[in-house]
């Protein structure tokens, strides 16, 4: 019987034999991260003839992608999985190999992310594409790219080896337009980015074991629970008639993160409210650097300790008093606050993150690898997500709730009726909108003050791509 997209986590045993044939079909890392220490991004131009280009795709990387039966079959055995190497391919890399791309649902997708056109109505209703134009972005992402090869290990010696190899064979085929290096950073063997915040803690799980391991952890699940459905990132392969052939859509944008000039503006905002710098970190990221939810608490744990709590909501902070409205993670995720939208209506936009950060760590942030602290080192996180559709999800968390200094309090208004909220002070693309910040935590009646947290992360550039299904790989 054929996977249905609408099963809830809670129902996916990755061991069933009934999802046998689906996760033989299906790319590694889009329903649970590898979690590998190093990864390489290579980004690929096609410049041999389409049937040369299909064959090679054929034999060179079929055979290397890693599917999400053998990631399942091997996770947690504690042995070596091996490399898991990923393949995706934009809108136009499709019609480089001569296929036609009107099957797919996402126009986001067929337009590609280099197309920032903004109509009036976005613009009146502050959702237009805040991104910086394409002429400031690095020079690999200005260029064309038709595919993306992904390759992570624990090792990094095994991912150049892999790398090494996979560039011996594509040399008459495809023209490798850019890389990108990833390693995860950790404190006490906990993931981070580079500001220091702990990270990964709140994703939507797709599988039975992923969910349980969460109830361990937040055994009540009264207020959130991290269940999705696999429709979350899954859609049909639309160039296969194989059934159980899915795919997702994928989103790469590279992030680059100005360590030294965020904490600048948190000791800045820590001052103007007259508040302890942590608490004003967390104000504008939403957690502490432990992972201590700021609407929970306004202090984190104790050092050297980090709290994984992900059961909670905003409901008992309808003022933004303790968790600001604009905090990074209340932003991107508003747990049942969004006007005039249902909780299950805020889901369905999540996104699944499988990001990596790059550059070396600064003193403090991370303990895995040397330190750097000098501010001209390149450093900040590839990002990468999973979705179902592009403008649906990611577009519309970037577009009308990130970028958009009216969501959540005055969106209705379009700020006519309500000061505005600001945009996300961690991600915001545009340096222009001030964010409401409380004067004191969890007390609403003493106001809120307007402070200007410009961003200190910026999109170097990125691309759209779809996950083909390996029944389509193996027809090319």
């Amino acid at each position: 019987m054929p996977v249905k997209l609408s099963t809830f986590a809670d129902r996916i045993d990755p061991k069933d034999p009934e999802l046998s044939t689906m996760l033989k079909n299906l790319q590694a890392n889009i329903l649970k991260p590898h979690g590998r220490d190093f990864a390489r991004h290579l980004f690929l131009c096609f410049r041999a003839p389409p049937n040369q280009v299909r064959a090679w795709i054929k034999k060179e990387i079929l055979p290397r992608v890693t599917t999400a039966s053998k990631q399942f079959a091997t996770s947690g055995q504690g042995a070596d999985g091996g490399i898991v190497c990923g393949f995706y391919l934009s809108a136009r890399g499709y019609e480089q190999l001569g296929l036609d791309t009107s099957g797919f649902a996402s126009d986001s997708f067929r337009k590609g992310m280099k197309d920032q056109d903004n109509g009036v109505f976005s613009k009146l209703l502050d959702l237009d594409n805040e991104d910086p134009p394409v002429a400031s972005w690095e020079p690999a992402f200005q260029q064309e790219i038709h595919a993306l090869v992904t390759l992570a290990d624990d090792q990094l010696s095994v991912v150049e080896a892999n790398v090494a190899r996979f560039e011996a064979s594509a040399l008459d085929v495809v023209r490798i337009v850019g890389r990108e290096s990833g390693n995860t950073l950790r404190r006490k063997a906990e993931p981070v980015e580079h500001f220091g915040y702990f990270d990964g803690i709140s994703q939507p799980l797709f599988t039975k074991p992923d969910l349980e391991k969460a109830r361990a952890q937040n055994p009540n699940f009264e207020a959130w629970d991290p269940g999705a459905r696999l429709s979350l990132v899954l859609v049909d392969d639309p160039l296969t008639p194989e059934s159980d052939a899915f795919g997702s859509y994928l989103v790469y944008r590279k992030l680059a993160q100005d360590v030294a000039l965020f904490n600048r503006r948190v000791t800045g905002l820590a001052e103007a409210l007259g508040v302890d710098a942590n608490l004003a970190g967390a104000y504008a990221v939403g957690r502490f650097k432990d992972g201590t939810p700021v609407v929970l608490s306004q202090q984190g744990t104790r050092p050297g300790e980090f709290s994984k709590k992900n059961d909670f909501d905003f409901s008992d902070d309808q003022a933004g008093a303790r968790c600001p409205f604009h905090a990074h993670t209340r932003k991107t995720n508003p747990r049942g606050t969004t006007p005039l939208t249902s909780l299950e209506g805020e889901k369905r936009r999540r996104i699944a993150r499988r990001g990596i950060p790059y550059g070396p760590p600064v003193t403090g942030a991370a303990d895995n690898l040397p330190n750097d602290d000098s501010p001209d080192t390149p450093r900040g996180l590839l990002f990468l997500c999973f979705q179902a559709n592009i403008e649906d999800q990611f577009e519309f968390i970037q577009r009308t709730w990130v970028d958009n200094k009216h969501f959540p309090t005055s969106v209705l208004t379009n700020g006519l009726l309500q000061r505005d909220t600001g945009d996300d002070p961690l991600i915001g693309q545009d340096p222009d909108e001030a964010q409401r910040w409380p004067k004191h935590w969890g007390a609403p009646e003493q106001g809120k003050k307007t402070i200007n947290f410009e961003s200190a992360v910026t999109l170097r550039g990125g691309e759209y791509f779809f996950a083909p299904s390996i029944p389509f790989l193996a027809a090319l």
